[in-house]
């Protein structure tokens, strides 16, 4: 519901910083869910308006401002608390007591669910799995991650919290999260060096390395199994004068934190997969779209960006190859589910909300801003680095004959060593 005639500190004290905000997307209406997110740290919600400024900003009516923001369960239409503790309630945190905790901590606060408490310090709810399955009960507090919760940790949130401190300065070891890899094997055993797979592959010529990928077999890892070599041939076969790749990390199915761990463990082998389908079909920009519920990892995987940029592994003229540009910027998603499929993910990055497109047109002739682009899913760009290393009849030897490769399976629930295995794939 929209509260009229409401006048907040953003419209009297910082009109600037929502201007800041708009330029640094060049006002552009297809970054509007990125606007969104960055206009919300401003209050810490989204008032009318500051809502009403940014539609003037970008030029568009309200209502379609309106329909996106209202699509999204991370944008928030009422204040907050200065901290917000959500619970993730996937259905292995009911297991480990995740109820009990949360019942516990609100009690303590004097707030009730999905309510602000009468100081204005904190909010509490519950959100979706949130990709910690293995070591829940997990909780996001102002976007940052901590597993393995209990009460007495519950206890020691609360006095942090009514105490002040902030996020930043609260123990390290709260936020300690375990790779939890039980079983390696092609993928996750290996020792990787950054930037070998580029020299591998840019030493056999681009089309020799398309071969090798469809010789491979190699099936997408997210869901739809479709061909990856053939993905990338039809993208690279479109008429077209941009392209872009775009990494789908929005994991938001239940049970499923194979794609956190990689993005934790192994960003080098995600980003320069993606440097490889763009080398491939031509394109020079890629996307990660990274679910909200992982924004804790956005800082760390920027830093990973600056790190490969330095090293000529990304950006302009890649290993010192002229015409090789390929550069890549994160997308936060902001809470939505269905964004995990490709056309919505897209409709996503456009600005919009996120509702899956009628198909055809694919995405590899007709994806973001209309231009062929190819998806893939964080494991399946992971596996193209490997294929760049060994080969694709050597990848294609292991699994079985529809089903090449390696699968990394995630495991949790009443089990006795809850983890990551990579396995055989079939």
């Amino acid at each position: 519901m929209r509260q009229e005639g409401v006048v907040t500190k953003a419209a009297e004290a910082r009109p600037t910083e929502l201007d800041v905000v708009l330029d640094r997307h060049g006002r552009d209406r297809t970054r509007l869910v990125q606007i969104l997110r960055e206009a919300q740290e401003i209050e810490g919600w989204l008032p009318p308006d500051t809502v009403a400024a940014i539609a003037r900003g970008l030029d568009m009516a309200i209502g379609e401002v309106e329909s996106t923001l209202e699509f999204y369960s991370f944008f928030y239409r009422r204040p907050r608390g200065a901290y917000v503790v959500l619970f993730s309630d996937n259905i292995t945190d009911r297991m480990l007591g995740n109820r009990s905790i949360f019942d516990h901590l609100a009690r303590r606060f004097g707030v009730e669910r999905g309510e602000v408490s009468a100081d204005g310090l904190v909010s509490i709810d519950y959100t979706s799995c949130t990709g910690l399955c293995d070591q829940g009960p997990a909780i996001l507090v102002n976007g940052m991650a901590i597993p393995k919760m209990t009460l007495r940790r519950a206890d020691q949130i609360h006095d942090l919290i009514n105490s002040r401190v902030p996020v930043a300065d609260w123990p390290k070891d709260f936020f300690q999260i375990d790779h939890n890899i039980r079983r390696a094997d092609m993928l996750l055993g290996s020792d990787y060096v950054p930037g070998s797979a580029l020299r591998a592959a840019t030493r056999m010529g681009r089309d020799a390395f398309l071969a090798e990928v469809k010789r491979s077999n190699l099936r997408g890892r997210g869901g739809a199994g479709f061909t990856t070599g053939v993905k990338w041939e039809a993208a690279r076969k479109a008429q077209a004068d941009e392209r872009f790749v775009v990494c789908n990390a929005d994991e938001g199915e239940p049970g499923t934190f194979k794609d956190r761990v990689l993005l934790q463990w192994y960003p080098e082998r995600v980003i320069e997969g993606m440097a490889l389908a763009g080398w491939v079909t031509g394109a020079r920009r890629g996307i990660v779209y990274l679910r909200g519920e992982y924004l804790y990892l956005k800082a760390p995987l920027e830093e990973k960006l600056v790190e490969l940029r330095a090293g000529r592994l990304i950006g302009s003229s890649i290993l010192g190859i002229a015409g090789f540009d390929f550069d890549v910027e994160i997308h936060m998603g902001a809470g939505a589910y269905i964004c995990g499929e490709e056309t919505a993910l897209i409709e996503s990055l456009e600005g919009k909300a996120g509702r899956p497109r009628i198909r055809p047109p694919f995405p590899v002739t007709c994806g973001y801003l209309n231009k062929p682009t190819v998806v893939n899913n964080v494991e399946t760009l992971c596996k193209v680095t490997e294929i760049a290393l060994q080969g694709g009849a050597a990848y294609e030897g292991y699994g079985t004959k529809q089903s090449t490769g390696t699968k990394i399976l995630s495991v949790s629930g009443d089990v006795e060593r809850p983890g990551i295995y990579e396995y055989p794939f079939g």
